[in-house]
């Protein structure tokens, strides 16, 4: 539990809670500052990098975090569902299947997890929160929401970005797969398919999402308006700056393109960006949501096919002249 200013407790419910607990000495006497840095740092006890590679790594496990604490708490009530019905009812269930339950207060306190035992506040605050029909109406809007999307969010699977693109060059002859390709490929089909390629050319309906393809439209638009109308997204790094003006910066902790292959370090924030732009640089654009998207994709098409029909009834006009 995390003490309050106010004198109450709650949960570690996010990372900014790990960040404000100071860390204490362990068995081995060793003191991180905050619990967040202790998470970070035994992440070295059990993996390996090589010593050029460590700041950065160290960025990246910064950056994930935040969305790991929030899955975390996601995960441990479907996995309270999947036990329970388990153990006292002798069903298995999928998580697919455990996401649509809803358990009672006492079901759910009848099946602590082993690592919550120690700390049965903790539990019991979770589970008042899962019981509240308020938190609950809110958790299955957001399901439907995300049910929603046309498409999964990437074909990567548990690889990162340059491991995809490393796996996409060997099933293509060696061909080279900078940044930009690598992610919008990610969005169209596995790494190993022989039919997966890029092409900038291609429409919305060759992603698993069209979502991402305004992204990388929006984003080739802005780079050639601050590059020159000659510059390639494909061959060029990913431009932090521009990814940032382009998605109105970084939300939900994180980035409009190439989350996770971006260099925090050497990206500007929006109020740098602010302090420095001239009149004549490439404006912050507000980020759209996924629903404004979807209907700015409609609207298109439909404009494309009423501009078709038109034509259509020109030209038989025309013929019976």
């Amino acid at each position: 539990m995390v003490p309050l200013r106010d004198g109450g407790q709650e949960p570690a419910l996010t990372w900014d809670h790990y960040k404000r607990v100071a860390d204490v000495p362990d068995t081995d006497g060793r003191d991180f500052g905050t619990v967040a840095d202790r998470v970070v740092g035994e992440l070295w006890d059990f993996f390996r990098v090589e010593p050029e590679w460590r700041e950065q790594a160290e960025r990246r496990v910064y950056n994930a975090c935040p969305k790991l604490i929030t899955d975390m708490h996601y995960e441990a009530r479907v996995q309270a569902v999947r036990t329970y019905y388990g153990k006292r009812l002798g069903t298995r269930l999928d998580k697919k299947q455990a996401r649509t339950i809803w358990l009672t207060e006492q079901q759910y306190i009848a099946v602590i997890p082993w690592w919550c035992a120690p700390h049965r506040d903790c539990w019991e605050y979770f589970v008042k929160r899962w019981c509240d029909p308020e938190w609950q109406k809110t958790h299955e809007a957001c399901r439907e929401r995300r049910l929603k999307m046309p498409g999964p969010a990437h074909h990567q699977g548990n690889l990162t970005l340059d491991e995809y693109a490393t796996r996409w060059s060997r099933a293509h002859e060696g061909r080279e797969c900078p940044p930009l390709m690598a992610w919008a490929m990610a969005h169209k089909g596995k790494a190993t398919s022989i039919e997966v390629d890029y092409n900038p050319e291609d429409p919305p309906e060759a992603y698993s999402n069209p979502t991402f393809h305004t992204r990388l439209s929006q984003y080739t638009e802005m780079g050639r308006e601050k590059h020159g109308p000659e510059w390639n997204p494909s061959t060029e790094d990913l431009d932090g700056e521009i990814i940032m003006r382009v998605g109105g910066g970084k939300k939900h902790c994180r980035y409009w393109i190439g989350d996770n292959t971006l260099d925090t370090a050497s990206t500007p924030t929006l109020s740098q960006i602010r302090a420095r732009s001239s009149s004549s640089a490439p404006p912050i654009r507000p980020r759209p949501s996924a629903a404004q998207i979807q209907f700015d994709q409609a609207q298109a098409q439909l404009r494309e096919e009423m501009e078709a029909k038109l034509q259509a009834q020109e030209a038989k006009y025309q013929a019976q002249l």
